[in-house]
């Protein structure tokens, strides 16, 4: 899709400091964060909603729940985090992703961990 923000930033066609970047899905930092820690896994595929999720993706989603997991790992976030997908009006980019939010590591943390795959 040429006009997601989200296609753009996984293309580098806008700058962000991605937490990490693996062949099929990356992570990084949301510029309006609703925690300390507030990272967004998506997958570089343009999937538009949770909805358009078809068989044909389980391996993707699948990718993303393991680099999810890897996070809340490396970062020690298991004692409390949340994983918030969003849709319909309260999805504000149309480019499937969900939301790893904690409040144990300090955002500086984690831009100190930061790591290309």
């Amino acid at each position: 899709m040429n006009d997601c923000i989200f296609c753009k930033i996984v293309k580098d066609e806008i700058q962000t400091n991605f937490v990490v970047q693996e062949a099929d899905v990356v992570a990084f930092h949301d510029v309006n964060p609703l925690a300390p820690t507030h990272i967004l896994i998506t997958p570089k595929e343009h999937i538009a909603t949770f909805l358009d999720i078809k068989s044909q993706h389980l391996e993707l989603i699948l990718k993303m729940i393991t680099l999810s997991q890897k996070l809340i790992k490396d970062y020690n976030l298991g004692e409390a985090y949340r994983m918030v997908f969003n849709g319909g009006r309260y999805q504000h980019v149309p480019h499937l992703h969900w939301h790893l939010l904690a409040d144990s590591t300090s955002p500086e943390a984690l831009r100190s961990k930061r790591k290309v795959v």
